[in-house]
Order: C-alpha cells, then sequence, then structure tokens
C-alpha cells in the first residue's frame, strides 16, 4: 500500500523568525506619517503646504491625513464642514456616502450609487479640488534644507 506525503499549504503565510531586536529598539522602528500630529489649525499655512491637495473635507492645503480629518470648519473659519471620515469612507453629515474620487484632481467617471458633487459649494461641475471656497494656491514647490 502506498503512503501519501502531506504537501506544505503554500496558502498561508510563512512565520516570521523571532526578531533579534530589543523591545526597545524595535518600538522605535514604528511607521512614520508624513502629517503633523500636535498642529490642528490650518487656517496659517505656509507656502510649502500650499502645494499638497485640497483636503475634501477643510478644504484648506494643510498637511494632515484627509481619512483622519475632523475639522469642523473650513479652512478659512467662514463655514462648517459638509462632510466627515468614518472608517476611511467619506460621507455628507446627513449620512450619505460620498464618492471621495470626485473630490480629486482628475474627479471620477465611474458609475455608482455615491453622490458626486463638491464637497465646498455642492456644484455638481466640480470636485473639492476646484472648489471656488477652496483655499488657493499661492506659492510653488520649493524645498527648503
Amino acid at each position: 500500500m502506498p503512503t501519501h506525503h502531506r504537501l506544505p499549504s503554500f496558502s498561508k503565510r510563512p512565520i516570521s523568525p523571532p526578531s533579534q531586536q530589543s523591545p526597545d529598539k524595535s518600538a522605535s522602528k514604528k511607521p512614520r506619517t508624513f502629517h503633523n500630529q500636535t498642529t490642528h489649525s490650518y487656517a496659517n499655512t505656509s507656502a510649502n503646504n500650499t502645494t499638497l491637495p485640497v483636503c475634501t473635507v477643510f478644504l484648506g492645503h494643510g498637511c494632515h491625513l484627509v481619512i483622519q480629518c475632523k475639522l469642523p470648519h473650513t479652512w478659512d473659519n467662514l463655514y462648517d464642514t459638509f462632510a466627515k471620515c468614518i472608517n476611511k469612507a467619506l460621507f455628507a453629515k446627513d449620512g450619505c456616502n460620498i464618492c471621495s474620487k470626485w473630490q480629486q484632481e482628475e474627479g471620477c467617471s465611474d458609475r455608482h450609487d455615491n453622490r458626486p458633487f463638491c464637497l465646498g459649494c455642492g456644484a455638481t461641475s466640480h470636485g473639492a479640488q476646484h472648489c471656488p471656497q477652496a483655499q488657493k494656491t499661492t506659492g510653488t514647490n520649493t524645498i527648503q534644507t
């Protein structure tokens, strides 16, 4: 009677070898983001930040993660924000899902049920990047050393 050998499963990820680093060293190797965790007011952004895309929530060029933006007012403090981010998705404050691609520079041509309108002024002709209420760029992309 022939014996069958079980082949290893390739569908599971191999177990990583234990780290040779001490706990102190591994704690210092956390992934870093480019947003400033201590700054929450973006009304007075510098020229270096103005080359960033407009945040679809507060319509300013502040350096932060849009998916974590919880600012209650637009960049100039003139308007209440219209959207909020919940679990990395963009929602109007009335709870309706919003097309986040529509808010980007290139817009969205997909056919779906998410609402395609500007989060700044409500127009359907453009998204947040082209909104008249969005913070205007004032400088060029410069790197300071």
